[in-house]
């Protein structure tokens, strides 16, 4: 992503976690609840923090503004971003 395709400031964006297999519900269940103790500890207020059930895969979905996104994605290591409106309901 370039200089100038970088998101403003306050935009929302989503930091996703996929996981895969028998287990994945499960398995993206436990995940949240960490990302809820994480929040909690950061004083962090997400817009979304939920896990996402699909036919493949659970998808576990942290949305907070880009300004923020920005210092905890190497913190927090998401598989993939995406920026987040309410209709983007993956």
């Amino acid at each position: 992503m370039s200089a100038s395709e970088q998101p403003q400031e306050n935009t929302p964006v989503a930091m996703l976690w996929d996981f895969f297999g028998p287990n994945r519900a499960q398995t993206a269940e436990h995940h949240l609840i960490h990302l809820n103790e994480f929040a909690t500890l950061k004083q962090l207020t997400p817009l979304a923090l939920e896990v996402l059930q699909q036919q493949e895969r659970s998808v576990v979905r942290f949305v907070l503004p880009w300004s923020l996104v920005q210092k905890l994605r190497p913190i927090l290591k998401p598989h993939r971003g995406q920026i987040w409106t309410k209709s983007s309901q993956e």
